[in-house]
C-alpha cells in the first residue's frame, strides 16, 4: 500500500531532476497529450461500466464546497486572516493554478501566494493520500480532489474506489472548475 503512496513522490522528484540535468524541453505538451489519452482511457473503463449519473453525483459538488468554505471560516480567526483572504483562498478547490494568480489580481500577492500553495497542498495530500482517504470512503477521496478531481485526480480516484466512482469524480471536477473563478470573484469582494 505505501508504494502506492510514495509512487507520486519518486516519479515527481525523478522527473525534477531528469528535467534539470537534460534541459527536457517537449515534456509540457508531452504531459498535455498524455492527460487527454489518459482521460480518454478513463472514459472508455467508465462507459463500458454503463454506469449512471444520479442525484447524489451532483450533490456531491455542493456538499464540497460548503465544507470547504466551512473549514476556511473556522479557521481564519485561528490564523489571524481576515475572513474574506480565507475564504477566497478555500475557494480555489484545489486548481492552485488559477487561484493563485486570480487571488493575487484581486487581494494582493500574499494572499494569491497563500491560494496557490494552499491549493498546491491540497491536491498534493490527496495524491500521496488517496489510498488511505478512499477508506474513509470515495466521496471524501473526490471531495478532497476538489477541481482536480475532473482531470489529474481522476485515474486516482478510479484506481482507488473503481471506474464507477470515475463519472462521479469527473462531475463533481467539473463543476467545481466551473464556479471556481466566481466563488474566488464573489467571495473577494465581501466587506
Amino acid at each position: 500500500m505505501m508504494r502506492y503512496s510514495i509512487a507520486p513522490i519518486i516519479l515527481l522528484s525523478s522527473g525534477m531532476i531528469i528535467g534539470y540535468q537534460f534541459r527536457i524541453t517537449f515534456a509540457r505538451d508531452l504531459v498535455s497529450y498524455l492527460l487527454y489519452i489518459m482521460l480518454f482511457l478513463i472514459g472508455l473503463e467508465i462507459g463500458s461500466e454503463r454506469v449512471r449519473i444520479g442525484k447524489d453525483d451532483l450533490l456531491l459538488p455542493l456538499v464540497t464546497v460548503v465544507g470547504t468554505l466551512a473549514a476556511a471560516s473556522l479557521i481564519s480567526p485561528l490564523i489571524g486572516l481576515p475572513l474574506k483572504v480565507t475564504l477566497s483562498v478555500a475557494a480555489g478547490f484545489g486548481w492552485y493554478t488559477l487561484a493563485g494568480p486570480l487571488v493575487t489580481s484581486l487581494l494582493g500577492a500574499y494572499a494569491g501566494a497563500l491560494a496557490f500553495l494552499s491549493n498546491l497542498l491540497r491536491e498534493m495530500i490527496s495524491l500521496i493520500f488517496h489510498r488511505t482517504i478512499s477508506k474513509i470512503g470515495c466521496n471524501a477521496l473526490i471531495a478532497c480532489g476538489g477541481a482536480a478531481s475532473m482531470d489529474t485526480f481522476l485515474p486516482f480516484v478510479v484506481d482507488a474506489c473503481g471506474p464507477e466512482s470515475g463519472v462521479r469524480s469527473f462531475i463533481s471536477g467539473l463543476i467545481l472548475t466551473l464556479i471556481t473563478p466566481l466563488a474566488i470573484s464573489f467571495l473577494s469582494s465581501l466587506g
